[in-house]
Order: structure tokens, then sequence, then C-alpha cells
């Protein structure tokens, strides 16, 4: 802030971090419509307190989110860089015990970080302030609500001196997350004396405009003056955008052009409309001009990462205006880039990043409703297809093995960063990063874009069939192998062609990640030698090896299994978050973990609250709340991502609880348990919803919604199915769905909600009508033995059914007719079933001695491949993952396995946007 202006806020800041009593308000929220100032007040306290303590701050940025998932981890840096040798040294002795918190989840890293560290320091002396400037452009608004839970739930951990700022517009997930913490706020919407702290802003900075260009001491009148203050309308984006714009060109004239056209000039967008509109004007007589200044614009606009202008020289160099240019970069400072300073930050150093002033020019460059038909309209799209036309060709001309042409020794990437820095350009760095989101972003359906789709895709065919080593060599040498990971997942998941070598890709990373994050040349004399020999990887890249193994059997190709990852503990049951980015699994021995679904990597430590063993775990439909049951009688709600516990553990039930089931809408938990009662509970607040619905007389085993969420069935030991009203709890009929003869174990809605299946220990299943509990038709029979589990495909056509007597059975869901013969091949009972997402495969997992896993063509019946085997327990739970790419099975042998479904001839959705 200039001095003078913000006083008063700022001496509420200041007071506000020195306070450091027992009551002190641990949290300062800044909130405000875009142009306030609040990234300003944001700055100026973080230079204010770095000099007098300890201080971080990190800027979320709407459309460069790539380092979003770190800010945690930059904060924490920023405290160890520090001048207080106490801060620092907590920070540093903490990374150094966790070298691997970078890939932790969320929760964990403020956990470590935060917690851990600034714990130890009760006594120190100075403030601490953490910063988080514009938290409402964060990428994930889950991440946002979760910091800011994380925060309220921890903050009485830290000392009192730690403070947390944070600064953003007032959006409604936000708001639903700040508002009822009562911390300190400043609406910088209703704050007064905002025209004084604007008007000495535009006198100073009149001021020296004025000095820069010699002008009379009288000039800005005060007329003038108090007319650009009134146009500013409280926004010191305004203001600020405005005199730099004046201070650019002629002064007087420019200033007079805004006070006399102030409907034209007056808001923010019609000010950047004004001024974009200039810069275009400048160069339109020059097509090459404008094509780079609209070139720079949307590069800034869709980049993922920051980027420099020795970046965008570099991406940029092929084009004709640059040729006979002996410094792109200056060239680009100073004379493409010179009529919008006052929109842009351009440094000086060519390796600072450049980029705009304000999220909001942003907003309006983007806009198609605002700006459509203006020649600085930025499409997302198209800007994100060229730039992965650039990255590409690049990517084509430069990569090559060994890089960095180093002798061909095992070296630690960490101790060649020099030769690194030389060899490696920070544009091509940009490319390997960068690239896939482009590519994924920019293909679109259009026939006004089929040529230039068909270009883009050409050379991504080259670079898979020529480069990818090589791109894997500089993202191991920079650092960057988990988005490698990242990158081969998502390409695989969108291709329309060489889904094969792209799959061999994944699977390639994810066999040698260690051994490749560690020594880039390693993939080369290690890793490729071992990559099995009929993958379409081996026969493209099989000649770059610099290593062969000579004896010993070579793979012919990659294994079911991807992942392996120990538990500690027998696990029960395991389930993916909708999202398919983690896997949740419950053990005998209480805990739950969360694991990365991409790495099988466990994310921080496993949560450990529960006496007894695990029975059931679910995901709400949004994944931001999962639940778990237990033998101890309780569920527990935590935060489905950061593993944070919400509220107290819901108690009310007086035997273990079996099973737990979210509505459709995720805003009602049902459990059903062991006393003969289900209870619904708020899944947000945890509070019970109504008295336990009573009526059965045994213990409840299993519990489901209709897909509309109006109903709940619950089946039980006492022979029963009973329908209950999801929303009152009122029972559903007079009596309940009678007709089995033993206990039932398992029931299920049809994906249209039209018939509900009943699996019992009296080797039958039954169909009924879900609406009034008629039964249809007779009972499903043709097992030997119990029934343990009843599904649905995803279209509702199938049913599949397990048991105790080794078989899978599938049935016409509509009649009720079997499909064919049993599905055969398992030598113990089977306890689960899972369908793939597309309805194309169903794998089943077998108990006691065999521990298998197989994979079954779910409208034949046909046998996928031989079993997955690796368990040396009891398989207690399977489950596919959203977009179908991997499967995960929960075991007695304390282990969970990952499995690629693909390698064993399940079917695999092919997802293109392209239409070709």
């Amino acid at each position: 802030c200039l001095p003078g202006t913000r006083i008063e806020i700022l001496n509420r800041i200041d007071k506000w971090v020195k306070d450091t009593s027992p009551s002190a308000n641990r949290v300062l929220w800044i909130r405000g419509m875009a142009g306030r100032g609040k990234s300003t007040l944001a700055s100026t306290v973080a230079q204010t307190w770095a000099s007098k303590g300890s201080c971080a701050i990190f800027h979320f940025r709407r459309g460069q989110n790539a380092l979003d998932g770190q800010f945690i981890c930059s904060l924490a840096r920023q405290l160890g860089k520090g001048l207080v040798s106490d801060v620092k040294n907590a920070i540093l002795d903490c990374v150094r015990e966790n070298e691997d918190i970078a890939t932790e989840r969320l929760e964990q890293q403020f956990k470590t970080l935060f917690v851990g560290s600034l714990g130890q320091l009760q006594d120190h002396a100075y403030p601490i302030v953490i910063i988080v400037d514009a938290l409402d452009e964060c990428k994930d608004e889950n991440d946002a609500v979760r910091f800011v839970r994380l925060i309220d739930q921890n903050s009485s951990l830290l000392p009192v001196n730690v403070k947390f700022l944070l600064t953003c517009r007032p959006k409604a997930p936000l708001l639903v997350a700040l508002e009822p913490r009562k911390w300190h706020a400043e609406d910088l919407d209703s704050i007064s004396h905002v025209s004084e702290d604007i008007t000495r802003f535009i006198q100073h900075a009149c001021a020296q405009i004025r000095d820069d260009h010699d002008l009379p001491e009288a000039w800005p009148s005060s007329a003038d003056l108090k007319g650009v203050v009134e146009m500013s309308q409280g926004l010191f984006q305004w203001a600020r955008t405005a005199t730099a714009y004046i201070g650019k060109g002629s002064p007087e004239h420019r200033l007079q052009e805004l006070l006399q056209h102030p409907r034209a000039w007056g808001g923010l967008d019609d000010l950047y409309c004004q001024i974009l509109s200039r810069a275009f004007k400048e160069v339109e007589q020059n097509s090459m001009r404008k094509q780079v200044l609209s070139w720079i614009l949307g590069t800034l606009v869709v980049a993922p990462y920051p980027v420099t202008l020795e970046i965008i020289a570099f991406l940029h160099a092929d084009h004709q205006i640059f040729r006979g240019q002996a410094n792109i970069v200056q060239f680009l400072r100073n004379d493409i880039l010179a009529d919008l300073t006052s929109l842009l930050r351009i440094p000086t150093s060519p390796s600072d990043p450049l980029s705009l002033m304000h999220t909001s020019i942003r907003d309006l460059l983007t806009a198609r409703e605002r700006c459509e038909n203006q020649c600085y309209f930025i499409d997302a799209i198209q800007n994100h297809r060229r730039l992965a036309s650039v990255s590409l060709e690049i990517m084509e001309r430069d990569l090559k093995q060994n890089i960095c042409n180093l002798p061909w020794v095992r070296m630690a990437n960490s101790r060649i960063q020099d030769v690194v820095d030389i060899h490696v350009a920070k544009g091509l760095r940009y490319c390997c990063r960068s690239w896939s989101i482009h590519l994924v972003a920019g293909l679109r359906r259009s026939e006004a874009s089929v040529d230039a789709t068909r270009t883009v895709l050409a050379k991504f065919e080259r670079v898979s069939d020529e480069k990818i080593l090589s791109w894997l060599e500089v993202m191991s040498l920079i650092g960057a192998m988990t988005e490698a990971i990242t990158i081969a997942n998502q390409v695989h998941g969108w291709l329309l062609s060489l889904n094969s070598l792209w799959n061999d890709t994944r699977r390639f990373i994810a066999a040698f990640f260690e051994l490749v994050s560690f020594s880039a040349l390693d993939m080369y004399a290690s890793a490729l030698s071992r990559c099995p020999v009929e993958t379409k990887l081996w026969l493209k890249y099989g000649g770059q090896a610099t290593a062969w193994q000579l004896v010993g059997y070579r793979q012919q190709n990659w294994p079911a299994n991807i992942w392996t990852s120990s538990t500690g503990s027998i696990v029960f049951t395991v389930a993916f978050s909708p999202d398919g980015g983690y896997v949740a699994s419950g053990s005998v021995d209480g805990t739950v973990q969360l694991w990365d679904a991409q790495t099988g990597a466990p994310l921080g430590q496993p949560l450990t609250v529960h006496s007894e063993s695990i029975t059931s775990i679910a995901f709400s439909p949004d994944g931001k709340v999962l639940a778990y049951a237990s033998y101890d009688e309780t569920v527990r709600l935590w935060d489905g991502q950061t593993g944070a516990p919400l509220g107290k553990p819901l108690i009310g039930h007086s035997e273990s609880i079996m099973s737990v089931a979210f509505s459709p809408d995720g805003k009602v938990l049902a459990s059903g348990s062991l006393d003969e009662t289900v209870r619904l509970w708020d899944a947000k607040t945890g509070a019970p919803l109504g008295e336990p619905l009573i009526g059965h007389s045994k213990s409840i085993l299993s519990v489901a919604f209709s897909p509309d969420g109006k109903v709940l069935a619950s089946g039980s030991e006492d022979k029963t199915v009973r329908l209950w009203d999801a929303q009152t709890g009122a029972p559903l009929g007079e009596e309940p769905l009678t007709g089995h003869s033993e206990s039932i174990n398992s029931v299920a809605f049809s994906p249209d909600g039209k018939v509900l299946a009943s699996g019992s220990e009296d080797k039958t299943i039954r169909l009924w009508n879900a609406q009034t509990g008629a039964t249809l038709g007779r009972p499903l029979t043709g097992h030997s033995n119990w029934i343990t589990s009843v599904a649905f495909s995803p279209a509702g056509k199938v049913l599949a059914s397990t048991s105790y007597d080794k078989t899978v059975r599938l049935w016409d869901a509509q009649t009720g007719a079997p499909l064919g013969k049993p599905l055969s091949g398992h030598r113990d009972w089977i306890m689960s079933v899972a369908f793939s997402p597309d309805g194309k495969a169903l794998a089943s997992g077998s108990i006691v001695r065999s521990a298998t896993v197989r994979l079954w063509d779910a409208q034949t019946g046909a046998s996928l491949g031989p079993p997955l085997t690796g368990h040396s327990g009891p398989i207690n739970s399977i489950a596919f993952s959203p977009d179908g790419k991997v499967l995960v099975s929960a075991a007695s042998d304390e282990m969970l396995r990952f499995w690629d479904p693909l390698t064993h001839g399940a079917s695999h959705p092919l997802v293109s946007q392209l239409g070709l």
C-alpha cells in the first residue's frame, strides 16, 4: 500500500498480529469484490512482518493453478528461508524427517509442516504470520474449504502468535466455510474512507507522472482529480490501471480522454476494453504483430504454469516477426507489449514470471458474452490447441536420448542440476510439463478446427512414436515424475488411438517410478531392459536400452498387478472416492487409511479412532464426506480428502454396525446394526434424524438407498426385507417383504429404482417391486449354497450374484432368467462382486485358500484371462475406479493390490472428444 493509505485497516491488522492473549483470534479474513485491494493489503502485511518476525505468503492465481496443490509446502519453504532461526530450524528439521511431505495430502502437509513444526515453538517471542491471498481463485474449491477447516481444527494446537490471514472474494463455498467460524473479518466492500485513500493513491501516481513528463505543478486540477476518484467507484484496481495508462502516453491527453468519456472508461471492464482496444489498434496494420500480441495474451490466459518472457520467446521464436531479432525478450518488452504495461506485470528479469495484473483482466479476455467480437477476445480452446501444437513441435525437435550428454554411469539427478540447467531450456521444461493439458483442453469437436486438430494429432503421434522415453528423461531430470504419471494417465484416458502404447507408458512409469526418479539414465540402463518384450513400448523403444538382461526370464506382457501396498492389518472393506483420486480402506485394527489411486502410496498416517474392526465404508456422492462403521457401535464422519474428523462419533446403536450408505444427494446417511435397528443421520452435522427405524427382529446386515433417494431398503437375519421412507423413516407398507427362509445378506436397487434384489442364505435371490414391495416372479434358484452378494450392472439389465458354492451367476434383471451357465473357476467361497463402470466386465473375489480375483465378460460370462493371484489370504472386498482403469482388492493378508483390468482383457472405454 502507498504510505498514508489504508492506515486504519493496517493498524487494525497490526494490532491483531501483535495480540497474543489466550483469547486472541488466530485468523483474520479480508473479503471484498475484485479490485478492492485485497492482494495489495496482503502483500503489504507480508512485507511489513517479514522484517519483524516470520512471514510467508502464497498468491492463488486463476488460470495458473498447477502449483495450487503445493501451496502449504511453498508457505513452509518461505518460513524455512526466513531470518528467525527458531522457526527456520523447526521447519527444516521437520522436512528432513518427512522428505516425501510434498506428495502427501493436504491434511498431512498441514499437520506436519505447521502443527508439527510450529507447535514446538510455544514460547517463541516473534509473530509468525501465514498469508493466503485470493483463496477463492484456488482451482479446486474443495482444497480451499478444506484449508479453512484445517485451520479451524488445528489452530488451538499452535502457539498464540501463529496467525493466519486469508483474503478472498465473497464466493458461496468459501462463505459457507468461513462465516460460521466467527473469525475476525475485514469487509472491504463496506469499509469507510476508501475515497480518501484512493485520492492519495491517485495524487501520488500523478505526482510521479508529472515529474516523468515535466508537467506543470497544477496538473491535474482538483476538479480533474475528483473526477478520476469518482470514476474509480472505490476500486483500487481501477485507479492503479487508469494511472498506469495515463502515465504511459501523453498524460494530459489521456487524462482528458478518460474524463470526457466516463461511461466508456468508468468500470473495470470499460477501462480494460479501452486499453486493449488502443493496444490492438496500434498493431492492426501489421498482422504479424497483432498475431503475436494475441498469442502472448492467450498464453498468459491458459498456461497452467507461470510463464516468463524467456519462455514466451522460446515458444514463439520461429515466428517470422522475430527473424533478425538479436534479443527477442527485449523486443517483446519494449515493442510488442509496450502498450499493455498498465495491464501486464512485465518484469525486468527475463526469468521472472510475466503475468496479468489482475484476475479480472483474464475474466474479461475469456468472456464470450462480453467481448467475443473484439480483436482481443481469447478463445481458450483455440489457444490450448495452438500451445499443444507448439509444445509437441518443440519436443519433437529438441528431445533426445541423454539430453545432457552425461557419461553412461549411474548418477543421481540431484548431483547434476547445474548440467541440467545448461542443457534443458526453461521453455522445453514448460512444454514437457504442459503439453498434455493443452492437448486435452484444445482438441474439441468442431467442424471449423478439423484440419488444425488433425495437424496436432499428427504431431502427437510422432512424439509418441519417437520421443516418449526422451520426454520421461526430462521429467526425471527436473523432478517431475509424479506429474509424468498424471500426464500418462490423462493421455491414456483421453486417447482415441495409440492406446496400448500409452497404457504401456503409464505401466512403465508405475513399475520403475523410484528407479527413474532417482536417476534419469537408469531408465535406459536398468528399467528398459526389464520392460516386457511384447509391449508396444518395448517394440518401439527397446533399441534405446543401454544394458541388456542376458539371463533369466523376461516377462512377455505387464502383470495385472500394478502396485501392492501393505496395510499392517487385515482389511475388510475398500472404496474409491467418486473422482477416482483416492482409495479408502478399513481394517480390523480399527484404522482407516487413504491411498493415492495413481501411485498406490499411502496418504498420511492411518486414521486410528475406532476401538474395534471397521465393517463398512462409504464416500458421499460428492466425495466430501467419508463414513466408517465399526464393531464398536459407532459411525464416524471424516473429510473425504483430508481425513480430518467431522464432528464427534455418531452414537445411538447398541450393537455392532454392519452397513452404511449415503443417500444419492449426500444429505442423509443410513446405518444398519446388529441391534435390529436402522438409523438415519444428517450427513453434514452427524445429528440423528428422528428415532431409530424399528421393525426387524434380528440383526440388520445390509442397507441401500433407491436411486431417487426416496426409499431405503434393509435386509436382516430375520429373513425379511423392509422398505422405509428415506425422508421420514416411516415404514412403507404394513408388512415386511417375506419369502426368504434364511438370513438376507445383501440388498440392491436397480439403477432405475424399479426393482429391488435380495440375496439370502436360503440359496435364492428374490426380485421385488421397489415401489409396492410385491414379489416379481419366482425365486431365482441355481446356487447350491448361501448367497453372499448381489449387484446390478450399470445399465440395469444384468444382475450378478456370488455364493459360497464357489460360483458367480448372471441373471436377466427384468425376467429373472439365468444368463448362461454359472461362472466357474474360483476354488473357494466368493464374498464380493463388482461391475466395471461401463458394465462390460465383472470382477469377483474369493476367500479361504485360493484367494484370487477373477474378471469375467459381463455379457457372455466368459473368463477374461487367468485368475489374478498374489493375495495369500481371503479377499474381503473389491472395487473398480470410476473410470474403470484400476481394480483394487483388499484381503486378510494385510495387503491392498491395485490391478490393471485392461491387461487381462477387460473392456476399457476409449474416451475421445474428437469425433474425427
